[in-house]
């Protein structure tokens, strides 16, 4: 017997005959509904009446087919339908057609209906209502015996089947002994799948039962951050379906049960949800667990801080490590700061390999990841060191006499610095203070001071320069050469001042509005009586400025033509004494001849009378004009011959002529071979 056969004799519940028809057009169907298995092949048939003449026109057949849907008032022929594609063969023969269905699905399960078409435009004809195609598995429903470990499998369809039916069970796809609908297994969890068919079609065969397999808890979204709404779903493969339940492993490694449901959602998942999961799959054939999984919930930064080691205050020098911590998944990225100003980036540690006055400070951190951050407080590093001073001077700028000043000493120093003021000179302590203070300051006051800082980790000096400004003070005036001035020489004034910065000198004479000349020292060449009068200089800063005056008095040029004489005057009588003194020597140690004496004798008194001659001395007098002072000059012994004259310049010499006659007892005038000259020179004129 056929398979198609068995359908229709056997797996298929026929019904009564169908007959559609009016005016003698009419569709009649074998059946009006069929219940056929799921895989099976399903047949239907019908016959079609028309009339031989319509309207006075004989009748021709063109078109016959089967059809379930209607598209825009077209009716789609089951060979045209996409989801039939392969799967329909009709058989039309006359006035009867059959429509096979192959591997029928349950979306097959339709009404399916019958339509032809004449050649006359009215000759259509559609059978309705048509034939109802239901289409069931074969199921295995499984029930638990009060044996716990037997279980009872039922073969089943909800089409009704006419007895005598032989049923097949396979095992693993393998068939079993055993043929009625009912199969006792005597195991649970058994790992085997279980199927039931028509016996000589195990082809199609109902869909296997079996225990859980596969069993998988999945978590969505895969990334898990705080806040953030998660699901957790347990899915197994398993017939009939299982049920599930969520397990969260506690400390004690054993599973605490947190849901019976295929998922489990977090709406505002947390950092304490973190943990392993799992799940179990269970039906009535067996149970199953899945792997476990870990929840590990991302959040940002928190509790962050920051810490010093060592603690407390840190000598120079030292080593120091600060920390930053916080709680944070994934682990955060550190970026440090000194005074709100960034110093550092990556590490959770800043390390400072000698510490140093400029590391004293308020330090804190932030940490970073890519769910958020946090900002630690902040915590001061205390760095004990050695003062580094500094001095200023108050008020800035210029120092002016008289004015109040204050130096100040600062420095950074940890811990505070104690400051003493010195004075370079003398090395004097002049105040304990940072503060040295001068309510009036002086000249006097000006110089190098210097501070000391000390502190326990020792001491530093600064040193700061004091420059006082003043005016200058009052000049001195200085005359030379001192007294009255002969017309025609020359006299210098020099004018002095003390001043801060250096003076500037101007010379002016009193009653004239015009400057005579500048600088500290004033010079009148070829002076004249109108240059007789009151002088004064003014000296003169940027602080300040002060006047004094000189007299100058010029006198004629006979006064000193008469100090000039009386000069040479008394320079002659010196020498016509000197002369006269060593000629009176000379006699008295040089005999006279005796009378009726040898004529030798004679001769050499002659020849002594003229080697006496030959030490004839001269004396010459210069006057020098415009000379500041009096001067005398080449005022000596006259050398002996006449060249030393000329080289004098004769023609300016005046010759005096003294003799020394010797002491005898004739008066007569003697020769003149003992006279001493006298030579002064006079200026020529003009010079």
């Amino acid at each position: 017997m056929s398979f198609s056969a068995a359908i229709r004799g056997v797996i298929v519940l026929l019904m009564a005959a169908d007959v559609c028809g009016q005016n003698g057009w009419g569709v009649t169907y074998s059946r009006s509904s069929i219940c056929a298995l799921k895989g099976s092949t399903v047949e239907m048939s019908c016959n079609y009446i028309y009339p031989d003449k319509y309207e006075n026109k004989y009748i021709v057949i063109e078109k016959t087919f089967w059809f379930t849907k209607v598209i825009n008032g077209d009716f789609v022929d089951l060979k045209d339908d996409p989801d039939y594609s392969g799967r329909v063969e009709y058989n039309c023969t006359k006035t009867f057609c059959s429509l096979k269905i192959f591997n029928v699905r349950q979306t097959d399960s339709k009404e399916y209906k019958f339509r032809f078409i004449s050649d006359h435009p009215g000759g259509k004809y559609m059978g309705s209502p048509g034939v109802s195609l239901s289409v069931r598995d074969l199921q295995v429903k499984v029930k638990r015996l009060n044996d716990p470990i037997r279980i009872q499998l039922t073969c089943h369809t909800d089409c009704q089947l006419d007895p005598p039916v032989s049923y097949v069970w396979l095992e693993d796809g393998k068939a079993n002994k055993e043929n009625n609908n009912n199969l006792v297994l005597s195991s649970f969890n058994t790992t085997h799948r279980y199927q039931c068919a028509i016996r000589g079609h195990e082809d199609v065969s109902s869909p296997a039962v079996y225990a859980p397999q596969t069993i998988v808890l999945s978590v969505n979204p895969s990334e898990t951050v705080e806040g953030s709404k998660v699901t957790l779903t347990c899915s197994s493969d398993a017939n009939p379906a299982a049920k599930y339940n969520i397990y969260r492993v506690n400390e004690d490694q054993h599973g605490q049960l947190v849901s019976t449901e295929i998922q489990l959602v977090f709406s505002s998942i947390q950092v304490s949800d973190s943990g392993r999961y799992y799940c179990a799959a269970g039906n009535d054939l067996g149970s199953r667990t899945s792997p476990s999984i870990d929840i590990n919930v991302k959040y940002g930064p928190k509790n962050c801080s920051v810490s010093v080691n060592p603690s407390g205050a840190v000598e120079e020098g030292n080593p120091v490590t600060l920390t930053c911590t916080s709680d944070a998944n994934p682990a955060a990225n550190y970026t440090w700061y000194k005074e709100n100003k960034i110093i550092a980036n990556g590490s959770e540690v800043f390390y400072v390999l000698a510490v140093s006055s400029e590391h004293r400070g308020s330090y804190s951190c932030k940490a970073q990841n890519l769910h958020g951050e946090c900002n630690s407080s902040s915590r001061f590093l205390d760095v004990l060191y050695a003062p580094n001073v500094s001095v200023s001077i108050t008020p800035s700028g210029e120092i002016k006499e008289g004015n109040p000043v204050i130096l100040t000493c600062s420095s950074d120093a940890n811990p505070a610095a104690n400051y003493t003021w010195y004075k370079e000179k003398d090395n004097k302590l002049l105040e304990s203070n940072k503060n040295l203070t001068f309510d009036s300051i002086k000249s006097m006051d000006s110089g190098q001071y210097y501070c000391t800082a000390i502190n326990s980790m020792g001491q530093n000096n600064s040193t700061v320069n004091v420059d006082v400004k003043y005016a200058p003070r009052s000049p001195s005036v200085s005359q030379s050469p001192f007294g009255d001035i002969v017309v025609g020489s020359s006299v210098t004034l020099t004018c002095s001042s003390d001043a801060n910065p250096a003076a500037n000198y101007t010379w002016y004479k009193e009653g004239e509005k015009a400057q005579k000349d500048s600088g500290e020292n004033f010079t009148i060449t070829n002076i004249q009586n109108e240059h007789s009068g009151n002088y004064y200089c003014k000296v003169q800063n940027k602080i300040g400025h002060h006047n004094t005056s000189v007299s100058v008095t010029v006198v004629p040029g006979q006064s000193k033509i008469v100090v000039f004489g009386t000069i040479a005057s008394i320079l002659l009588i010196m020498i016509f004494l000197l002369v006269f003194l060593i000629s009176r020597k000379w006699r008295t140690s040089t005999p006279p001849p005796k009378p009726g004496g040898n004529p030798n004798n004679i001769e050499q008194n002659q020849n002594s009378l003229s080697k006496s001659q030959e030490d004839l001395q001269y004396a010459s007098v210069r006057f020098l004009r415009k000379q500041r002072d009096p001067e005398y000059e080449n005022v000596q012994p006259g050398k002996t011959g006449t060249a030393d004259l000329e080289e004098e310049g004769e023609q300016n010499v005046e010759y005096a002529t003294v003799k020394f006659g010797q002491r005898t007892e004739n008066p007569e005038p003697e020769d003149d071979s003992n006279a001493l000259y006298s030579v002064v020179n006079k200026p020529k004129p003009g010079k």
